[in-house]
């Protein structure tokens, strides 16, 4: 049926609606209206009181679930600046003082094996004391280097998990996104029909004490789902201004750490030079 045929069919029935009306007496006439009048003003006001307690709940509702986005926003900040810190001190820690300090250790033991080789054996038994002490210092090397790899080899095995755990987290995040597409999706399509009459607000009016009761029931719902959020979020937040703490307390442990490696390096430098004083006076 077209817009015109319906606008027609429309006029057509309420001037029925009108003829048949005007042909009632008037005592009838009051009848009638008293009988449509009465139970939907009972009706229409138990509605109206409780889309007024819907609305209050609602507002109330509302701050609460935008203030938990707002405190998860700043759960979110703190951690990503959290984890910007620990990459910082990581690259610091590994990157920095991890090769500067094993720089040392291979100095140290150049240094030694300078030492011991600058030894002149005069019998068998000090060559063979020379060249243990050089096996020595190689075996304490290659234990040291040896329990530094298995050091290295426990880190890289937490960082694939942590990999592991940032993929599942990035997961999450676009399972989110695409939850959000097709919530949009929907409601562009509603408002699309709405705007081309498709749709209409009071199509239903016979559905309105099931919307009331359904929104007081997701009103219900979502403000205990929002109480857990709250609690989440502070837990979270709690773990989160803790381990600031303790990045700020590991990068200075990380600089104090530097300055001792540097001074180590001083010492290994005047070692050097006293160490090739005795080679050329040798």
């Amino acid at each position: 049926m077209g817009a015109g045929a319906s606008a027609k069919f429309k006029e057509a029935s309420a001037d029925d609606v009108n003829t048949a009306v005007g042909e009632l007496g008037d005592a009838d006439k009051v009848k009638i209206l008293e009988a449509l009048k009465a139970p939907a003003s009972e009706k229409s006001k138990e509605n109206k009181d409780k889309i007024t307690k819907n609305k209050s709940l609602l507002h109330e509702l509302e701050s609460t679930v935008l203030g938990n986005k707002q405190k998860l926003y700043m759960d979110r900040a703190i951690i990503e600046e959290n984890r910007m810190l620990i990459l910082k001190n990581f690259t610091a820690a590994f990157m920095g003082n991890r090769q500067m300090a094993n720089q040392n250790t291979d100095d140290i033991f150049r240094n030694r094996k300078a030492i011991v080789k600058s030894v002149k054996a005069v019998d068998a038994v000090q060559l063979n004391f020379a060249e243990s002490r050089l096996n020595e210092a190689r075996i304490d090397y290659m234990e040291h280097r040896a329990a530094m790899n298995a050091r290295v080899a426990a880190g890289n095995e937490k960082m694939a998990e942590i990999n592991k755990l940032l993929i599942e987290v990035n997961n999450q995040v676009m399972e989110g996104n695409q939850e959000t597409v097709d919530f949009n999706n929907k409601h562009i399509d509603i408002n699309t029909k709405l705007i081309s009459g498709e749709l209409k607000l009071d199509s239903d009016k016979q559905g309105v004490d099931a919307r009331i009761e359904r929104n007081s029931k997701l009103i219900a719902e979502i403000t205990e789902q929002a109480k857990k959020n709250a609690e989440a979020s502070a837990k979270v937040l709690d773990i989160a201004k803790k381990n600031s703490v303790k990045i700020v307390e590991n990068a200075k442990l990380i600089q104090d750490r530097r300055v001792e490696i540097e001074k180590n390096h001083e010492k290994i430098a005047e070692n050097a030079s006293k160490i090739a004083a005795m080679i050329s006076s040798a």
